[in-house]
């Protein structure tokens, strides 16, 4: 026996309207399109109605509207009105005189960040040059800038590796200086990354000079002055005590010119041991003693912050300071340091020990008018010392005289002290 089932098939009404050619969109569009073409979402927007001119409006030729507009105008209205239309163009031609200089610019900047020079060598190769090993050497010094390089081949004082460059503009003659007086080959390194290595992100103006670092002679004695000379006893290359004879730098109308020296305490910032060697040179400084120690390295950012006088003044070291001081007074100069004269209300809560040394050390001061009284009769070494600990005790104990510099604002304990270059230009300019 067979069951027969009737199948009968569903059809949902989506199915139905779909088939149907009677289906209309829900929304009608904004607009029609009977042809069925490409439509555009500009024809959505608004159409833009065009602005005639005034003589459009007017129905007459530009020439004639003009004329009849300005053709009866009075002298000063016709004068005000050129004036105006003179600045008008004058100011766009300066904008674009200036968008023009500053596009130039900053398609120079790009082109020189971009240029590559595949042939120089890179800052790793200028490094390993000079090597028997082939590993990186800090037997090398590399003085960057114009000032510091062309100072190193003035002075004459140590030898010259190699100049490397990078889009510089030789306007000082460092590049011709270099190569004519010592032969040097010029190179253009692979990119201006490798001078900001050598440099160590200085500012070195695409110059940066391979040379060694600069040798300090050890000094032993100054000696007694006559006529305008002195005598020093340095000690050289062998170790052997020489004595050599110096004349005053400077120049002033005096019957007898005495040295001015200076010995720097234990400076250790570079900086302002750059800016002490800058001050010191301009001035007229005969020479500057420093410790084997505790001191600021004589490299490239000292030779940087001096402009080049790191080279061009005479350096001299010494590993006794106490009994160098002592010889220096035993020989006739005056020793004269700087210190900030003590606070008579603060003497009294200091112990025994202190109060009797700043007792000592208070009889000692000078005025800064009178520095130059003493340098006109004897020759003179300032001691400067850093910014945050001064001179030593033991070398104001030893010291013939104490000065400082006066502070004129009252009430203020933030600003306290002056930078250690600026108040050794202060001392020295008083004492000439």
């Amino acid at each position: 026996m067979y069951l027969q089932f009737q199948v009968r098939r569903h059809f949902s009404k989506f199915t139905t309207l779909y088939k149907s050619k009677d289906v209309k969109p829900l929304y009608r569009p904004h607009h029609a399109n009977p042809k069925n073409g490409i439509r555009s979402f500009e024809k959505n927007l608004p159409a833009a109605k065009k602005e005639l001119k005034p003589w459009e409006q007017e129905g007459i030729s530009k020439d004639r509207f003009f004329k009849r507009k300005y053709g009866h105008m009075p002298d000063e209205r016709r004068k005000a009105l050129q004036e105006k239309v003179a600045r008008q163009r004058r100011y766009r031609e300066m904008k674009k005189a200036h968008e023009k200089q500053k596009l130039e610019s900053t398609e120079g900047f790009k082109r020189s960040r971009e240029e590559i020079n595949y042939n120089g060598p890179s800052a790793k190769e200028v490094m390993e040059s000079g090597t028997n090993s082939g590993g990186l050497s800090t037997f090398f010094e590399f003085v960057y800038g114009t000032h510091p390089i062309k100072s190193v081949l003035q002075a004459r004082k140590r030898p010259i590796l190699g100049l490397y460059t990078f889009n510089a503009d030789d306007d000082n003659g460092v590049i011709k200086q270099a190569k004519k007086e010592y032969g040097v080959k010029v190179q253009q390194v692979r990119d201006k990354n490798a001078l900001n290595i050598l440099s160590k992100n200085g500012v070195h103006n695409g110059l940066v000079l391979k040379t060694k670092a600069l040798d300090v002679p050890y000094i032993k004695s100054c000696g007694h002055v006559e006529n305008g000379s002195y005598k020093i006893t340095v000690e050289d290359e062998d170790g052997v005590d020489v004595e050599k004879e110096r004349s005053v730098l400077r120049k002033q109308d005096e019957d007898e010119l005495f040295p001015l020296a200076l010995y720097l305490d234990e400076i250790t910032d570079p900086q302002n041991m750059g800016s002490i060697l800058r001050t010191a040179y301009f001035f007229g400084v005969d020479f500057i003693v420093i410790p084997d120690h505790t001191t600021a390295k004589l490299g490239p950012v000292a030779n940087k912050a001096s402009s080049g006088a790191l080279d061009l003044i005479d350096i001299y070291q010494t590993d006794r300071s106490l009994k160098f001081i002592d010889s220096v007074r035993e020989n006739g100069w005056n020793v004269i340091s700087t210190s900030a004269k003590p606070d008579e209300s603060n003497l009294d809560e200091l112990k025994d020990k202190n109060y009797k040394v700043e007792m000592s050390l208070k009889d000692k001061f000078i005025n800064l008018g009178d520095l130059k009284t003493v340098l006109k009769r004897t020759p003179v070494m300032l001691v400067i010392g850093s910014e945050g600990k001064g001179v030593r005790t033991n070398m104001k104990l030893r010291s013939d005289f104490l000065v400082g510099v006066q502070k004129y604002r009252e009430n203020d304990d933030i600003v306290d002290s002056l930078n250690v270059g600026v108040a050794t230009g202060v001392i020295i300019q008083s004492c000439l």
